[in-house]
């Protein structure tokens, strides 16, 4: 009847009131009631990304993979950072104490990606009574006067919570995390992603892809691209250019099918070359040798100190060292990504949802 009543509507009118979040807010109630209401106990994974960065999407796939199997009785509801006004309505009403939260991983905790930030203070400060665990993640608010503000208030916002488990993907972002937030269980996990294993089918390799990043975080200018860029050709024929960032809106019903669009294009490579933290990820599970370059942040550089036994991947903040590390890794058998070495470390995070919550039966994934 909403759908209906709303097509009768002037065009104009439609626009406008489609726009306006107390439209977003109850058409979201009415879409998801049945869902929510019909819900036995469940997890809801809060904050998974449409934007165009496919290492947050690919963040998503592995966080819901990784439940599904520590938690198969559990029902999983995704609810992407854009929807969680239309979500909210129901989750007032809906949501039970039992109901777990995880909150989605990254590089985002802090105030560069600010969206992400409000977010989980929205959950931490409005469900005090249930489980939430914050995927693992890098903590970076800079040394600035707004930086510290805003730290101070998510200091206190998520210190008051009385069952909030944070999750760091890097030792840097663990030690802040353990220093100044006493009051919560802080744990060291590597990247949810480096739970995947993507390297079947293997495929034919030829050439080298390079994936530099053209954003704030990228710390080369055009001079010193130019240089990664020669020192590549040099060593190769073939070059590929893409990126974990496509930019344009990947809708949920879109996300595998761009991630392994994306990882067959790093599985015909012979060399990735990359200064994106998920570059080197990516490389890593499809069993491609890397040369991983730093950013402006320690994400990078922390993130490989979980993978630096995988004799393929290779890490540098020195651009000079390309053409060397280029010749050591074409000397290198075909390798074979095993993530073996993560699993004790991310049973941390099943024993922290399980502690003190029971199991039920359901068995269904979907996004409200």
């Amino acid at each position: 009847m909403t759908n209906i009543i709303h097509k009768m509507l002037p065009l104009s009118f439609r626009n406008y009131v489609s726009n306006n979040e107390y439209y977003r807010y109850f058409r979201g109630y009415m879409a998801n009631r049945d869902l929510y209401r019909n819900k036995s106990k469940a997890i809801f994974v809060v904050g998974s990304p449409e934007h165009d960065n496919l290492g947050d999407h690919a963040i998503t796939m592995a966080q819901m993979n990784f439940l599904q199997k520590a938690f198969p009785d559990y029902m999983l509801i995704e609810i992407v950072a854009d929807r969680l006004t239309s979500n909210w309505k129901c989750l007032m009403e809906y949501s039970t104490p039992d109901d777990i939260f995880a909150l989605q991983g990254g590089g985002n905790f802090g105030i560069e990606y600010f969206r992400e930030e409000e977010v989980r203070r929205r959950i931490i400060s409005n469900f005090p009574n249930n489980k939430i665990i914050l995927f693992p993640q890098t903590i970076y608010f800079g040394d600035t006067e707004l930086g510290r503000k805003e730290f101070k208030k998510t200091q206190a916002l998520y210190s008051a919570h009385k069952d909030l488990t944070l999750v760091a993907r890097e030792k840097t972002s663990y030690e802040i995390m353990r220093e100044n937030f006493k009051n919560n269980d802080v744990l060291l996990t590597p990247d949810i992603v480096m739970s995947l294993d993507i390297t079947e089918p293997q495929k034919a390799r030829s050439g080298a892809l390079m994936c530099i990043r053209a954003d704030k975080e990228s710390i080369f200018n055009e001079a010193e691209k130019k240089t990664i860029h020669t020192s590549v050709s040099q060593a190769f024929d073939k070059l590929t250019y893409s990126d974990t960032c496509i930019e344009r809106y990947i809708p949920v019903e879109e996300r595998e099918h761009e991630l392994y669009t994306l990882w067959n294009q790093f599985k015909e490579a012979e060399i990735v070359v990359t200064d994106r933290l998920h570059g080197m990820i990516f490389a890593a599970i499809t069993s491609t040798p890397c040369i991983a370059l730093g950013n402006y942040n320690y994400k990078v550089v922390g993130s490989y100190e979980w993978i630096k036994h995988l004799g393929y991947i290779k890490f540098t903040s020195d651009i000079n060292d390309i053409p060397a590390l280029l010749e050591e890794l074409s000397g290198i058998p075909a390798p074979r990504y095993n993530n073996d070495f993560s699993t004790r470390h991310y049973n941390q995070i099943t024993q922290a949802i399980s502690a003190g919550k029971d199991k039920f039966s359901s068995s269904s994934t979907v996004t409200a």
